[in-house]
């Protein structure tokens, strides 16, 4: 079993991993961490064993986290995701889904700094885990590639679980270049009015807690459309509604699908909000990772950007600074004294 497998073997030892990260000094009682994750004692109890077993939780009369401990445990779980074999494209391009000869296409992102690490281009079947900070910018992200797809007259299937389908179509049109597109190439799964109380007028409107809903949404609008892109927005969501485990399940089936219909996925999730463990049981199970980050000085607050990984195509980790332009453009800032390798 791999370590972070073990860490996220239950939704209980997840939701006290995730109280312990977000509250590093946290000192409880058995019964008041369970009061904190809305739990059973019992439960908790055997969970929390197992965490101290690792030391991640230190028990004294009450339990509190074991920073250095965890820290050791998250650099094990880095090195082990770098030693692992990834299943993905290599596998896609070997079986061919069938097809002789067939091999994933390579596209130019058309985004100089991006393109600067991925010499070779972005695998156009695969899917690729955006882990951002707040502020990092990456709804423009997600806006160009999605405005990209409909200049080419391809069709994008975009499920929107922290934003109204509304606010991105106003962002994405702020990044194309003409005006007379067929918007009904886009096409939303609006998993967020519901939660927040607003009438929707999308076709498919779904519940964030009800997963099967949200993946019959996916089936009927791939049985009718062959889609080029898909967009989940956010993985965070998914999480806190319907806890680790079945997040995770369900970001696997996202990904088979993506395999499937050959086309290219891109999933959000914060850097930050989450465990180590949890982010790397969801960078494990992708074809690639991008990463987005903030940096806040006396002066500013400075982003980069870099490819952690990349299956099956040549990538450099080397971090880029970037701003994001009124017109929600990436445009490299200047450089500042970084240090990358090349994979």
């Amino acid at each position: 079993m791999k370590l972070f497998e073990r860490l996220l073997d239950t939704d209980v030892k997840a939701d006290v991993l995730t109280l312990f990260h977000n509250n590093a000094n946290l000192s409880d009682s058995l019964e008041g961490l369970a009061r904190r994750i809305g739990r059973n004692p019992a439960e908790v109890r055997r969970e929390v064993d197992d965490l101290v077993e690792l030391g991640i939780l230190k028990r004294v009369e009450v339990y509190s986290f074991g920073t250095d401990r965890d820290r050791e445990i998250q650099d094990a779980i880095s090195k082990q995701l770098a030693l692992g074999e990834t299943i993905g494209l290599e596998t896609l391009e070997a079986s061919g889904s069938g097809t002789p000869g067939f091999q994933v296409a390579r596209v130019s992102t058309g985004i100089d700094i991006l393109d600067r690490v991925l010499p070779d281009g972005l695998p156009s079947t695969s899917a690729i885990l955006i882990l951002s900070d707040p502020g990092a910018g990456e709804e423009n992200l997600l806006a160009h590639f999605v405005s990209q797809q409909m200049e080419a007259g391809k069709s994008i299937l975009y499920i929107t679980l922290d934003n109204f389908p509304a606010n991105i179509r106003q962002i994405v049109q702020s990044q194309l270049a003409r005006d007379t597109l067929d918007w009904s190439t886009l096409r939303f799964i609006d998993g967020y009015s519901k939660t927040v109380g607003v009438e929707s007028e999308e076709p498919y409107i779904v519940d964030p807690e009800n997963l099967s809903g949200v993946s019959i949404a996916i089936s009927d609008v791939m049985s009718k459309t062959n889609i080029s892109l898909m967009v989940l927005n956010s993985f965070n969501t998914l999480i806190r509604k319907r806890g680790v485990r079945s997040a995770i399940e369900f970001l696997h089936l996202l990904v088979a699908r993506t395999r499937q219909s050959r086309c290219l996925c891109f999933v959000t999730m914060n850097r930050k909000a989450f465990h180590p463990a949890i982010v790397a049981s969801a960078q494990d199970i992708v074809d690639g990772v991008i990463e987005l980050k903030t940096e806040e000085s006396d002066e500013e607050i400075a982003c980069s950007l870099r490819v952690l990984r990349m299956v099956g195509t040549k990538h450099l980790t080397t971090w880029i600074p970037y701003e994001v332009s009124d017109q929600g453009k990436f445009v490299q800032t200047r450089a500042r004294k970084v240090i990358g390798n090349q994979s």
